[in-house]
């Protein structure tokens, strides 16, 4: 497969693996935001949980999460912060 970056909203998600780092980029909530999970060894770190709480947490599937960082405080970008952070004990870091 190739890595094109582009999703939609309710769509699959999309996965570029580089040597050290695996980034997956999904599109979540009405307002077709993105949310990207990258993986580094056995370290996950979450952008912007968005929307959709249920969906990104079967994307961390049960590896855990390490951190959600939080691009902006617009609420679209963080209305599923608190249900992530609930279910994986992730710390947050933002503006």
């Amino acid at each position: 497969m190739t890595y094109t970056g582009q999703v939609s909203a309710g769509g699959s998600p999309d996965t570029r693996e580089l040597a050290a780092l695996t980034i997956t980029k999904v599109s979540v909530g009405p307002m077709d935001n993105n949310a990207y999970l990258l993986r580094s060894g056995d370290e996950q770190l979450l952008i912007d949980a968005a929307n959709e709480p249920d969906r990104l947490l079967a994307l961390i599937g049960d590896d855990g999460l390490s951190t959600v960082v939080t691009t902006h405080q617009h609420p679209d970008h963080w209305q599923g912060l608190q249900a992530v952070v609930e279910a994986t004990g992730a710390e947050v870091a933002g503006p």
